[in-house]
């Protein structure tokens, strides 16, 4: 049965939660620290509650984890393989989380009313309907309100979400150190404005996330000098939840902390699509393949020119549009304007395809979308418009790819992938995207680039500026109640979590209807 405050007796008092989301937060990373640095805020879950592993999805990126935390669902059911989706003529289009598709946690208890406020949440870019939710929508797009009332608070702080400066990085505009100082100051902002929200209304649930680490971890986990970058970023993350605590003692709160995945430094790159290319599953258009033999300044310059015309299209499909009506002579290329970027390759060597490269009258497979450690397959069959490989052809295929992706070696001869995924298992059967054949997870210190191809034959190469650290299977997810619900914290450590159990946790905590995976049941 529904309720809300009307039906409350005056001496009731709902129980109080907060909830904080920190992408890509290792526990590793939070172990080895915390008494390094000023991280008296997750020392508190160490001591007097629980800090443990979190499994993720396949692959382990926002794009699919946040909305699995939102909802307690898979991938294939929520509609959000990653950041994008393959369509049926081999281009890619941007996918964001719908909450048609799965309703989040937030939203189904609003309907109890229970009332929420929702900071940031990632991949989520409209803010809610529901009269009993208060919201600042977050990462990747600019931030949206829900009301006037929390856009004027925002606004008192200067926070408009997670400032846009990749692209700065990148080009070496912008320093590491003057970056992670600029994520600090975000934090910060987004900070004061949960402090002064919670203290202006009386919320049941309070949801804030934080992004900004997963990005100054991408550019920095392999240097030397990381922590100088990573570390102020998880200190302020600390201050807030240190004043989050001292409030929940007060109310007898319990404090949740979860991240959608984890992190690692990576040390080398491994291109699958030039493996499967060596392998005979893929083959490159025979212009391009032409193409590729050239090396004069010209060819180079046309290369340049056609991967500047490509990145200046949003990533919604229309790229391939816009290739499709260059003239023939930018379509060819052989050398690579992004060799700054990529230490120990050869501008001769190296170059960036796209889908739209592939023969697709010849190639029964290719990796696309995901670009980290669990890389994802696409067989070329009867869903895209020039699928060649049959029904009846395809499950011994997959067998065979699935077979030789386990047989790949690194530089020293040792085993490189350490496991494979039936997709068909995983996404079982969704009619919301073009699901991956096959997903391949790569051992750690690796990942697995589905851009990049060396026409030397080359499979394995140093990272880039934006890949010096990437992805972990496991997040972290921890809990520490100040008094009003008890939690076994031995046998929460104990257990395998995954990040589908979240939202039924949720549902529980609040009384209301669990309608989550049953695979997936309440962590408490």
């Amino acid at each position: 049965m529904l309720c809300d405050d009307s039906v409350k007796t005056k001496n009731e008092k709902r129980k109080k939660l907060y909830l904080i989301g920190i992408d890509a937060a290792p526990l590793w990373l939070l172990k080895e620290n915390a008494n390094k640095y000023r991280l008296g805020g997750f020392k508190e879950f160490m001591e007097n509650g629980v800090l443990t592993n979190l499994d993720s999805t396949l692959p382990p990126m926002t794009g699919p984890s946040w909305p699995s935390i939102y909802t307690g669902f898979r991938p294939g059911e929520h509609g959000v393989p990653e950041f994008l989706k393959m369509e049926p003529n081999y281009t890619k289009s941007v996918v964001f989380y719908d909450p048609s598709i799965k309703a989040p946690f937030w939203d189904k208890i609003a309907r109890y009313g229970v009332k929420s406020l929702i900071i940031t949440p990632a991949m989520l870019v409209r803010p809610s309907n529901e009269p009993n939710v208060d919201m600042i929508t977050g990462f990747p797009l600019p931030s949206k309100f829900s009301s006037k009332f929390v856009q004027d608070i925002a606004k008192r702080h200067g926070f408009f979400g997670e400032p846009d400066i990749e692209a700065k990085i990148k080009s070496g505009e912008m320093s590491l150190a003057e970056a992670s100082k600029i994520y600090v100051k975000s934090i910060e902002k987004r900070s004061d404005t949960a402090k002064e929200l919670l203290m202006s209304k009386s919320y049941d649930l309070a949801f804030i996330c934080f992004t900004e680490e997963d990005r100054m971890q991408h550019f920095s986990l392999n240097l030397d000098d990381w922590r100088d970058y990573v570390m102020p970023l998880y200190e302020k993350i600390s201050d807030f939840l240190l004043w989050l605590e001292e409030r929940a003692k007060k109310e007898g709160a319990t404090i949740l902390m979860v991240s959608d995945h984890g992190a690692q430094p990576i040390r080398r790159k491994f291109l699958i699509n030039g493996w499967l290319l060596s392998k005979g599953y893929s083959r490159l258009r025979p212009e391009l393949e032409a193409a590729m033999e050239q090396t004069t300044a010209a060819s180079t310059m046309r290369y340049e020119l056609r991967e500047r015309l490509l990145k200046m299209m949003n990533r919604s499909g229309s790229r391939k549009f816009i290739y499709d009506k260059l003239p023939k002579s930018l379509k060819g290329l052989s050398k690579s304007a992004l060799m700054k970027l990529l230490p120990g390759t050869s501008s001769e060597s190296y170059m960036r395809i796209h889908d739209f490269d592939y023969d697709m009258g010849k190639t029964r497979a290719f990796a696309s979308v995901a670009n980290t450690i669990v890389c994802t397959i696409f067989i070329n069959d009867s869903r895209f418009e020039n699928g060649i490989v049959s029904k009846s052809e395809k499950p011994k295929l997959k067998r065979k790819l699935m077979s030789d992706l386990m047989k790949i070696k690194d530089e020293r001869g040792d085993r490189l992938i350490v496991r494979v995924f039936d997709g068909d298992d995983y996404y079982e059967g969704t009619k919301l995207f073009i699901a991956p054949d096959v997903m391949a997870e790569v051992k750690e210190g690796y990942l697995l680039d589905a851009f990049g191809y060396m026409k030397n034959g080359k499979l394995f190469i140093q990272p880039e500026v934006a890949k010096r650290g990437d992805h972990l299977r496991n997040g972290i997810f921890g809990a520490v109640s100040y008094g009003n619900v008890r939690i076994n914290y031995g046998t929460v450590e104990r257990s395998a979590l995954h990040v589908y159990s979240i939202a039924p946790t949720i549902l529980k905590y609040f009384g209301a209807k669990i309608d989550t995976d049953p695979r997936y049941k309440p962590i408490f």
